[in-house]
């Protein structure tokens, strides 16, 4: 059940600090192309699990014991391969623009 929280959370964040960093021209500015890859990389993953969900939601109508093997190969390649993959450069890409932005709030609070 956390799953669906934290990858819809993850894109409204993303998204959030997207519009944050438009409202700011100064330096936080330069943090906002991979903000905006971070955030397109996450909702590219929303839009894979939309593919991978229905593999897993339909094993309760699978009976045989290939087509359970086929429907698991899958879901493996779209969940592991596919999202995994996706999740993983969100993650660094997101990891990576907070010396950016860590550096803007820094230097605000010098000058103040």
């Amino acid at each position: 059940m956390s799953y669906p929280i934290e990858a819809i959370g993850t894109s409204v964040l993303l998204i959030a600090a997207v519009v944050s960093s438009g409202f700011d021209r100064s330096e936080l500015g330069r943090a906002a192309p991979p903000l905006l890859a971070a955030t397109a990389l996450s909702l590219l993953g929303l839009v894979l699990t939309v593919k991978a969900a229905p593999i897993m939601l339909s094993l309760s109508e699978v009976t045989s014991p290939a087509a359970l093997q086929r429907a698991f190969e899958e879901f493996f390649l779209w969940r592991l391969y596919l999202r995994g993959t996706v999740y993983v450069l969100t993650f660094v890409i997101a990891i990576w623009v907070l010396p950016a932005i860590s550096g803007t709030s820094r230097s605000r609070m010098a000058e103040n």
